[in-house]
């Protein structure tokens, strides 16, 4: 890890999308993550919330979608119980109406600003189904939306479903990177395959789109053998384009149920134990927490390290993407 973390964690967005990754067809779009697999249950709203609250309490100002019917990101987040929720309406109006998406919850936490999802995101799909029938190019609704704001935020995390596949296909129309939460059973695994096959179909819109990692969801971190079955697993299913990101997210009944009846992040329960420093300056600061006893500080470490990973990844390739583009010294070999 580099001291004082990456580039992309010092820099705030220092420079232009358009400087940083110049063969986007859409520079706005450059920061859009979705989090995504074609099961349920492998901990895709998990990841999604975690990641997007903590580099929001972390500074960045972050805009969190949830693409998904079921609406459970809401009660990661809180306004499932507090009823602020639009159960997916500003989203299914924007596309509808072919406007500019506005987050329905602004600042619902520091630096979050929130686009729910919910029951209305089903009659989306119902309607995508048909469009798509009259014309292929329909899913790029998403992505038309999202560019006019899309330069506002340095963050964007979609949150998709497993089971609504034009409303998937919505969100990897507008992503730059996708990130796979996926849990080592066979069945999970197997849960890749379909989204492989989407990808494929993806890039024929969206040629930028890239798997920027796989997380292993709801395993202990010392399970080495597992993990290593499940890397291997994983190249089999995604063809070795997606490498296994080194942290692992455990599960923790207790943590998760408190969570969602509390409609708390792991980051902010743990906050709540005794001397707990607050875990973005660890995030921010590139490094591992300082750890108290306790499940919910051990999860919101592991989250801590993942959004980590993630963040230096996207760094990582935007350097590589910006060092390519850059034309050749004169007198050195083209």
């Amino acid at each position: 890890m580099r001291p004082g973390g990456t580039a992309f964690l010092r820099s705030m967005r220092t420079t232009p999308l358009e400087d940083s990754v110049q063969h986007l067809s859409q520079p706005a779009l450059a920061r859009v993550v979705t989090i995504a697999n074609g099961k349920g249950g492998v901990g895709k709203t998990s990841t999604a919330t975690n990641v997007a609250g903590l580099a929001a309490a972390a500074g960045w100002h972050v805009l969190f979608i949830e693409l998904d019917p079921q609406g459970n990101a809401g009660r990661d987040l809180g306004y499932e119980m507090d009823g602020s929720g639009d159960s997916g309406q500003q989203i299914f109006d924007a596309i509808m109406q072919e406007k500019p998406l506005r987050p329905s919850l602004v600042n619902y936490r520091p630096n979050l600003d929130v686009l729910p999802g919910g029951s209305g995101l089903d009659d989306l799909e119902a309607i995508l189904i048909g469009r798509s029938q009259r014309s292929p190019g329909s899913h790029r609704q998403l992505a038309d939306a999202l560019s006019p704001i899309a330069d506002d935020y340095d963050l964007i995390i979609i949150d998709t479903p497993p089971t609504r596949p034009h409303l998937l296909r919505l969100a990897l129309a507008a992503t730059r990177w996708i990130v796979i939460p996926t849990k080592p059973d066979d069945s999970s695994i197997d849960g890749l395959q379909k989204l492989a096959d989407e990808l494929v179909s993806a890039r024929s819109t969206n040629p930028d789109i890239e798997v920027l990692g796989a997380v292993l969801f709801g395993i202990e971190a010392a399970a080495k053998a597992i993990r290593r079955e499940a890397r291997a697993k994983l190249d089999a299913a995604l063809g070795g384009v997606a490498p296994l990101f080194n942290s692992v997210v455990r599960h923790s009944t207790m943590t998760s149920v408190q969570v969602r009846e509390k409609g708390l992040l792991a980051h902010e329960l743990a906050e709540q134990v005794d001397n707990a420093e607050p875990y973005w300056k660890a995030l921010k600061e590139g490094r591992r927490p300082d750890r108290v006893p306790g499940t919910a500080p051990s999860l919101a470490e592991d989250y801590v390290l993942l959004a980590q990973e993630i963040l230096q990844e996207i760094d990582r390739r935007e350097t590589e993407q910006d060092s390519s583009a850059e034309p050749a010294h004169e007198g050195a070999p083209a």
